[in-house]
């Protein structure tokens, strides 16, 4: 059985670890994007470029002692990806996107964005 590439640890420096919960959200790496640009016949058909920012989309666990207003304050950051496989990502002047973390449950969700990603090993 193929062993499955999730997330493990997301590292900010003026924070640290980040507590996750089960699942630990998804990440995109930065790239290319592609979109479908139709012709007058199948064969003069194509496509455009464009061009993704690296998405990080996380459940944190509302564990005692987490700074929520630190968490929500993540701008200018260089957060670091660990995946289970044992690849390494690095987004570069991360910053919370969207809505602010709120408290309930147990858990909350946060969206980290960086205009570009590089994997780094």
């Amino acid at each position: 059985m193929a062993e499955l590439n999730n997330i493990r640890t997301i590292s900010v420096p003026s924070i640290g670890k980040l507590p996750l919960a089960t699942p630990a959200g998804t990440f995109t790496p930065a790239g290319e994007s592609r979109e479908h640009k139709p012709g007058r016949l199948p064969e003069d058909g194509g496509f455009l470029t464009g061009y993704k920012p690296a998405v990080l989309e996380l459940n944190i666990n509302l564990q005692a002692g987490v700074d929520l207003d630190a968490i929500n304050a993540i701008k200018n950051e260089t957060v670091t990806i660990r995946l289970e496989s044992g690849q390494v990502y690095m987004m570069p002047q991360a910053f919370r996107s969207g809505d602010p973390a709120g408290w309930g449950d147990g858990e909350s969700k946060i969206t980290i964005m960086s205009n570009t990603s590089e994997r780094i090993s």
